[in-house]
């Protein structure tokens, strides 16, 4: 019997789901079974939107040295020029070309689960670490999901065909509307987003060549006035000036 059969993206409630399962210190076969979708599926959601927090180290150097380094001029400059110690410098990474560098780092995360949520030493832990949370991982993956519809999603040849199409019917004057109600097969995208291409200027058409939209007065906001709070018709025989003539 195949366990791993759901199918589509994942949604706040199986992220949840994946997150309560690590911190219980459950492996991924069995919050895979839970979520009816392959082990394989969950590793891959954990390391892709786990969240990493740099660690505390000192000076910014996780070298199990650099509290008592007294090293100087590894970057190979003038011992006159600079008198600073290699763990002060911010032009160099001393961690990079010193050979007595040594790593203090944790890399227990590079096996799974791949996050430190049911590590027992995390709240004293000042090294970097990752955490898988819910939240933060459905709020990058709709992030990422925006960003990669913004723009225009076309191939440079439909792109090309479609500005041909639209450039030339505008020129003639027909509005967009009709364009689209009349060839709406030939083209790739709807209405609304052919608007947008228009006002991001992905198209040789601006919006001062569409006739009815240059007509169009910019909408204004509707203000709630709550008991009269806009007019100040409330503070009428209120004031201090008023009470201090009494």
């Amino acid at each position: 019997m195949n366990y791993y059969n759901a199918s589509g993206q994942m949604d706040l409630s199986d992220r949840i789901a994946i997150e309560t399962g690590i911190c219980i210190g459950e492996s991924f076969k069995k919050i895979a079974k839970r979520l009816r979708r392959h082990p394989s599926t969950i590793a891959h959601e954990v390391k892709e939107n786990r969240t990493f927090i740099k660690g505390n180290y000192p000076n910014g150097k996780d070298c199990s040295k650099v509290r008592h380094c007294t090293v100087k001029n590894l970057c190979g400059c003038d011992e006159e020029a600079c008198n600073t110690k290699c763990r002060f410098c911010r032009g160099v990474d001393c961690t990079k070309v010193c050979d007595r560098y040594v790593s203090v780092a944790c890399h227990k995360f590079d096996s799974p689960p791949y996050v430190c949520n049911n590590c027992k030493d995390k709240k004293l832990c000042n090294k970097d670490k990752y955490i898988y949370s819910a939240k933060f991982a459905d709020a990058a993956v709709t992030r990422r999901r925006s960003e990669s519809r913004q723009g225009v999603r076309l191939s440079d040849e439909k792109k090309e065909e479609l500005d041909e199409l639209v450039t030339r019917l505008v020129k003639k004057g027909q509005p967009l509307t009709h364009i689209y109600a009349e060839h709406e097969n030939e083209m790739p995208v709807c209405l609304r987003t052919l608007y947008n291409y228009i006002d991001e200027g992905a198209l040789s058409i601006k919006n001062i060549d569409l006739r009815r939209k240059t007509g169009y007065k910019p909408r204004k906001k509707k203000y709630n006035d709550i008991n009269g709070f806009h007019s100040m018709e409330y503070r009428q025989c209120r004031t201090y000036e008023i009470l201090n003539m009494r």
